[in-house]
């Protein structure tokens, strides 16, 4: 008699991948003002031209440095706001609220063996931030768009990300609060839960739920 053996392959959760903006941190161009002593006329059009700009998002590709994209501004900007907007592109870094909760769980997930890694659409003076204060301690890697030149949901900076650490796309687990870009991670494989914060409690109950499955 010919004995038929069925075997199950196991996917395992090891690893969980944290984009930035709005999910480790409030990402508000209006909250990162408030920090500055600017009238409401100042707030608006600092936010038009610097937050809200072609430039803004070329820092992110990795095409402009924040220094070469902070002269374009200014020669966009009244000389009274000149000096502002220096300050600004120098220090907003510091202006936003870390989800301390968010990281308190980051240090449970290592506890139970999982890794950490970053993959944000960001520029390399934001990441480089993160990465060098305390918080960057949670993290065992990242691949940052600025310096990839590449921007999620593009498919390649996932794979880019996978190669880079060695990891298995099954073993992943990808957090972004852009349906557009856990959609992507899917489609390499991966898990993928679209975050805001408020749905804390829901991630970390899908978490224990893919810990179960396996």
């Amino acid at each position: 008699n010919i004995i038929l053996v069925s075997i199950r392959v196991f996917k395992m959760l090891k690893n969980i991948l944290f984009d930035f903006g709005n999910v480790v941190m409030n990402y508000d161009p209006d909250k990162i003002l408030d920090h500055y002593d600017l009238s409401s006329a100042d707030h608006e059009l600092l936010k038009k031209v610097i937050f809200q700009s072609e430039e803004w998002l070329e820092i992110d590709r990795g095409n402009l440095s924040e220094d070469e994209a902070t002269k374009i501004f200014i020669k966009k900007l009244p000389e009274h706001l000149h000096d502002q907007a220096r300050n600004l592109m120098q220090t907003w870094q510091s202006k936003m609220t870390i989800y301390q909760d968010v990281f308190d769980w980051m240090k449970e997930l290592k506890a139970q063996g999982y890794h950490i890694y970053a993959l944000s659409n960001t520029g390399m003076r934001f990441a480089n931030y993160l990465m060098k204060s305390k918080y960057g301690e949670n993290f065992d890697g990242g691949i940052f768009s600025a310096a990839e030149k590449l921007m999620k949901p593009n498919m390649s900076i996932y794979q880019k990300l996978l190669t880079r650490y060695d990891l298995k796309a099954e073993d992943c687990l990808f957090i972004d609060d852009l349906k557009e870009n856990t959609a992507a991670a899917e489609d390499v494989g991966m898990h993928g839960f679209t975050f805001w914060i408020d749905k804390l409690p829901e991630l970390k109950s899908y978490v224990s739920k893919l810990r179960k499955e396996n």
